[in-house]
């Protein structure tokens, strides 16, 4: 089963060409409503009314139109709709088995819908369509054992471990997990059964329930349930317990490599690299240069040693191909980039001076001290993040200093105006001095962004962490806090003992931002969106970068909005500044490439930008 090609043509495509992009919602839209309208090619209509379900199979207005179709279609709208083809395609595939569904024929639609999930895994129909149509009591179970053990299968696959899960997919997955409870398959497939059911309970994040079905780990009749054990301890950060069962698991089974990796990565995990190690050395020595193994055997020795040629040997990996290697590389050195701007240049300097200065006294600390004063000159304006951070690391090291900032140039487009209308600026400016324009966040939403910002930067798992937080202070917990969480941004908790006020400052506006995108759900209209554009579209600052990457996000996990998020990364860089340092810009190129509308050569053209800039940026 192949994807459909977005750019296939037909008369009817080329009518909106002027006005969309193909392959956006927007398009797909059109092309549906239009031949709909026109009742003569229902059929082509439908390819397109597929494609746009793909993107959101859970948008209740394209839903409405699939409905609209399945009527005019008549007595046969499977095979009026989607007649029988030599190629077939995930997103007909899905429009077929919705069809199916909606004449009744629940089984066969959800088989069509586990085949689709091997050839889209991303797409979103299980949680969309079938999780509602098996959900009643009594539908589940009027399907054959063997589908509903595949199902069961399909839902794993498409899964990932709760941590790394967002808090809906988290609540759709406990759904899940309470439906296929309902599961009693004959005695030859309880085996098979026992070993789906507690990785969902896992993946449900149900830890507690995925025991009690696993039993006792001395019980474990076999490899598949000593494993299944050992991955639940590890998901609870029970690594010692967890080893115990790899090792039962192994007793079953000393030739399944996969089992030792488990333990190994479990131990990296809890950042043990000696046992890490170990676990990692057996499977070498089982087969040299395991794709695997290999890698995270010298991320262990580099962190033991802090020599640089096991560092080294790990990049080159990750850079001849190696996933693993590349994937370590990554959560071991990626870290949210720094300010470069020139007054954060001398910030740096200025905190290596106030680290290396001799505290004074106990006695002499009681004493009122004079505030330092401090009076830069800076060739243009710059984010005024940066006097918030020179605030905040003079606060940590406990020394009154005021700050006088001059400009000699005022960029145009004026940084200090909003590149359009928003809601909720961040800033406001008394000349060229930029103040908060937002009241202190109430302490308890200060202290979970700070929570979330003092976690090790790893994006999946940061991003599934802020949804957590977002479902507690958005408008879903009654009490809508969103507004404080925004306002952290220029309010950011104290900083973190041993953390610079240019790593904090960032990271913190970072995580906001993450909360932001994800306070509810839908587009237009929506509060994450107003929110968003707020900061992406409002005076220019280090949060602007923090907007673009959690829009970017958005728009590479729900593409239906990535269009929108495409033409005001457009209006943001036409309000680029003709002159000093950008803040911005080249999160902007980076995070704008990797939107799912863009044509190729587009992508390429940002690249290039990209690169231009960071050469500008080396020879200045």
């Amino acid at each position: 089963m192949d994807e459909i090609d977005p750019y296939a043509t037909h008369e009817s495509d080329k009518k909106p060409a002027a006005e969309f992009r193909t392959g956006t919602a927007e398009f797909e839209l059109f092309i549906a409503q239009s031949e709909l309208d026109g009742g003569e090619n229902l059929a082509h209509g439908a390819e397109h009314l597929a494609n746009l379900l793909k993107l959101d199979p859970a948008h209740a207005p394209w839903l409405a139109l699939a409905q609209q179709y399945a009527a005019r279609a008549g007595a046969d709208p499977v095979g009026t709709l989607l007649p029988e083809a030599e190629e077939r395609y995930a997103s007909t595939e899905a429009l077929r088995a919705w069809l199916l569904q909606h004449e009744g024929r629940l089984e066969e639609a959800v088989e069509l819908i586990v085949a689709v999930m091997q050839a889209a895994p991303d797409a979103k129909y299980l949680d969309a369509w079938v999780l509602g149509w098996v959900e009643a009591e009594g539908t589940l179970e009027s399907m054959s054992s063997t589908s509903q053990l595949r199902l069961a299968k399909a839902l794993i696959e498409a899964s990932s471990e709760a941590r790394l899960t967002s808090a809906r997919r988290l609540q759709a997955m406990q759904r899940w997990s309470q439906v296929l409870g309902r599961l009693t398959p004959p005695e030859d497939m309880q085996a098979a059964w026992r070993m789906l059911h507690i990785g969902l309970l896992r993946r449900a994040g149900r830890f507690d329930e995925a025991l009690q079905v696993a039993g006792p780990l001395a019980d474990a009749p076999d490899w598949h349930i000593a494993t299944a054990i050992g991955l639940v301890l590890r998901q609870q950060r029970r690594m010692s317990e967890a080893e115990a069962a790899f090792r039962r698991a192994i007793a079953h089974d000393p030739n399944t490599l996969s089992t030792f990796l488990e333990a190994g990565d479990g131990w990296l995990e809890s950042e043990d690299w000696q046992a890490a190690l170990g676990w990692y050395e057996q499977v070498l020595a089982r087969e040299a240069g395991h794709a695997w193994a290999q890698p995270s055997s010298w991320l262990c020795q580099w962190k033991l040693t802090q020599d640089q040629a096991w560092s080294d040997r790990l990049l080159e990996a990750a850079k001849a191909g190696n996933e693993r290697a590349r994937r370590l590389w990554v959560d071991a050195f990626a870290a949210v980039p720094e300010p470069q701007d020139a007054s954060a240049n001398v910030l740096r300097q200025v905190r290596d001076n106030l680290r290396s200065k001799p505290q004074p006294p106990a006695a002499d600390q009681r004493e009122p001290q004079k505030p330092n004063r401090i009076s830069m000159a800076v060739s243009s304006l710059e984010a005024p993040s940066n006097a918030l951070a020179f605030a905040l690391e003079f606060a940590a090291a406990g020394t009154p200093t005021e700050l006088e900032m001059k400009f000699e140039n005022i960029p145009q487009p004026d940084p200090r105006e909003p590149v359009e209308p928003v809601a909720y600026p961040l800033w406001r400016y008394t000349g060229t001095e930029g103040q908060a324009a937002l009241p202190p966040p109430a302490p308890h939403v200060q202290e979970r962004i700070a929570q979330l910002a003092r976690a090790p930067y790893r994006p999946t798992a940061n991003w599934a962490a802020a949804s957590h937080v977002a479902l507690a202070l958005g408008p879903a917990s009654g009490e809508d806090r969103s507004l404080d969480v925004l306002a952290c941004m220029v309010h950011p908790p104290t900083l973190p003992s041993g953390t610079p006020a240019l790593a904090w400052v960032p990271r913190v506006q970072l995580v906001a931002a993450q909360v932001l995108a994800q306070v509810d759900e839908g587009w237009e209209g929506s509060r994450r969106r107003e929110l968003l554009l707020s900061v992406l579209f409002g005076p220019s600052d280090w949060a602007t970068s923090a907007a673009i990457q959690a829009l970017a996000w958005i728009g590479q996990d729900e593409p239906a909005h990535a269009l929108d998020i495409h033409r005001c990364f457009e209006r943001l860089e036409a309000h680029r500044p003709d002159s000093g340092y950008c803040c911005w810009l080249a999160t902007l190129y980076d995070s704008w490439r990797h939107l799912p509308v863009l044509f190729e050569p587009e992508r390429e053209a940002l690249a290039v930008k990209l690169a231009e800039l960071s050469s500008d940026e080396a020879e200045g």
